[in-house]
């Protein structure tokens, strides 16, 4: 926040003069116009104009009545409204001290509080060192009951500053002195509840001076606040901008796959009774809708969704109690045979995640089974990965919102133990600062299983899956490892032309060889095997080979293949595999899971293969 440094700037760290003499500076904060020219005054002192056009917040400076010694005494002051007129709006006497400085100040604005004079007299001492010295005048004239005009002094953070809890309407403080720095102050109501004037942060330097006046009635002219220094110079404080209340916001989502023609899932959407929304249909979205915007919450809202438009009964009613400045999604899911039409209401939360990060929510809106148990999934990469954690995921669930870091994720639904690939979204790339919702909608029979996802500007949108890995591809060519075993794994190699594969598994043997047995290059318990064979879809029955009797880098050797065994591959998509093997004679056989090394290919892959 920038700061505003009035007292340094203005060069006011001066105290009051130190001549002796009787002074008076005279300050019109008295708002009784709408505008500045409308309250311009002319001021007498003694029957005698001294001032003329001065106007809302302006002030005279000292003026000097009477020499070092001599007391003016009974002096009488008017003020004229406008300037010259017959007869003064404001008229006071005041008794007036030899060789001593009087603030005097017009305040009110003859509607909420009468027009008058406000004598104080001002100090001539100097603060303690390191200190500046500070008294505050109420005059906003903003209520007309004085009752209601009290008011707090506070920092920002809600302090009271110097016990100063409710200040009425022509009070003042006193002089109090406080250490030099900067000061966040605002002027608010009693119970510290409701700001009133916030004051954009000031720094007040060791040995200043300052009458700070809090200002205007908020109708003619705006509250503010205005100071008044010991040399007499005056300045309008800078305000902090107003801070806007939030809105509370609806996003209104049909997700509920009730129908196999998109035309034939049309609802309209009211709320509290009134028609807000017509032929939306089935992944489709309102945007935020404001349903208060002065900071004032809702409460208990009735929302309906009539199906089909404007039908007489609605078929899915909920009421949420609304709370301020809250956003909210609510999604009609279900499709009234698996899973009732109901409404699932949702807090939002759009702040932004960490720098480098999206920040994503999962929902769980695809009722394609009739008990619940039987729609839980998990959240997985393409890989295999959960996602968050998030396994047992029940139709109407929700994760709640969670970061990850910026960068293009490959998703899907799956069964909770992962088998069985039940909604593959495509490749999606998560930018740094995104607030994003993803959806998972249909019910496998009247609409599709897929992807939705609301952003955190009300946007929203249908996510591309990835279509059925139906046959192996040279996208598939590359290296592949079992996450589960350590430095050993799989080269491919696919030849779609002839439906062959072949396939170079690098392993070690079952257990360490002798100590005194040494190789010149690798290991002695290295080992690699070999398969080929034609290949079906997406699974290949291949011939396990074990070639022997080379040596390194030599052509004339007398070398020897024979079979070893059997291997079967069978690959779930573009990033994901499966190895089943057996040995002859060794006993060794099993499963293993395997991924790429690289995800360079899947991209490729991927789109050769619908």
């Amino acid at each position: 926040m920038k700061k505003t440094r009035l007292l340094t700037q203005l060069g006011l760290l001066t105290t009051a003069p130190l001549a002796l003499a009787t002074q008076v500076n005279v300050n019109h904060l008295a708002p009784f116009a709408d505008t500045l020219e409308g309250t311009a005054v002319s001021i007498n002192v003694n029957g005698s104009e001294v001032l003329n056009g001065v106007q809302f917040l302006q002030s005279s400076g000292y003026l000097e009545l009477a020499g070092a010694g001599v007391a003016p005494g009974e002096t009488t002051l008017e003020v004229f409204a406008p300037p010259g007129a017959g007869t003064a709006a404001i008229s006071a006497t005041v008794d007036l001290a030899a060789d001593t400085n009087y603030s005097v100040t017009a305040i009110g604005d003859g509607v909420n509080q009468p027009l008058a004079l406000l004598p104080l007299v001002d100090t001539q001492m100097t603060p303690s060192e390191g200190n500046f010295m500070i008294r505050v005048i109420h005059a906003a004239p903003f209520a007309a009951d004085i009752n209601d005009t009290a008011a707090s002094i506070r920092t920002d953070e809600g302090d009271v500053v110097n016990g100063l809890g409710s200040v009425l309407f022509g009070q003042d403080s006193g002089y109090f002195e406080l250490p030099a720095g900067n000061y966040d102050l605002n002027v608010s109501t009693a119970d510290g509840s409701v700001r009133l004037i916030d004051i954009a942060p000031l720094d007040l330097p060791a040995g200043a001076i300052v009458n700070m006046f809090a200002t205007g009635d908020g109708v003619n002219q705006p509250v503010g606040a205005y100071a008044v220094f010991g040399d007499g110079s005056a300045a309008v404080l800078a305000l902090e901008a107003a801070v806007m209340p939030d809105p509370t916001r609806v996003n209104v989502a049909h997700l509920a796959p009730f129908a196999a023609d998109l035309g034939d899932t049309a609802v309209s959407i009211d709320v509290n009774g009134s028609e807000v929304l017509t032929g939306v249909e089935f992944k489709q979205a309102s945007g935020y809708l404001t349903l208060a915007d002065d900071g004032s919450a809702p409460g208990n809202t009735l929302l309906e969704v009539f199906a089909p438009p404007g039908a007489d009964d609605p078929a899915i009613t909920a009421e949420v109690n609304l709370e301020a400045e809250t956003d909210y999604t609510v999604l009609a899911v279900g499709d009234g045979a698996n899973q009732p039409l109901s409404l699932l209401p949702l807090i939002d939360d759009n702040s932004a995640p960490a720098a480098g990060n999206a920040k994503i929510r999962i929902v769980h809106g695809a009722p394609f089974a009739a008990t619940a148990a039987d729609t839980a999934v998990s959240i997985r990469t393409d890989a295999g990965d959960l996602v968050n954690g998030l396994t047992g995921v029940e139709f109407g669930d929700q994760s709640g919102y969670f970061e990850l870091p910026a960068n293009t994720y490959d998703l899907n639904v799956s069964t909770p133990d992962g088998a069985t690939r039940l909604i593959d979204l495509a490749p999606v790339t998560l930018n740094d600062g995104d607030v994003v919702t993803v959806i998972a909608i249909g019910d496998g029979v009247n609409q599709d299983l897929g992807f939705f996802a609301l952003f955190g500007d009300g946007s929203s949108t249908a996510l591309p899956t990835e279509g059925p890995f139906t046959t192996m591809n040279q996208g598939l060519n590359g290296a592949w490892v079992s996450p589960d075993v350590d430095s050993q794994g799989f080269m491919v190699e696919v030849y779609p032309d002839i439906d062959f594969i072949f396939v170079a598994w690098y392993a070690f043997d079952t257990t360490f060889p002798d100590m005194d047995e040494t190789a010149v290059v690798g290991d002695p318990n290295q080992r690699w095997l070999t398969a080929s064979g034609t290949y079906s879809g997406t699974s290949a029955e291949l011939t396990l080979f074990n070639s022997s009797g080379g040596i390194f880098n030599q052509s004339n050797t007398m070398t020897e293949t024979t079979e070893a065994g059997t291997l079967r591959l069978d690959f779930n998509d573009c990033s994901t595999a499966t190895a089943t093997y057996s040995i002859d004679g060794s006993g060794l056989s099993g499963i293993l899971n395997l991924q790429r090394v690289s995800d360079a290919n899947v991209a490729f892959c991927q789109s050769i293969s619908e």
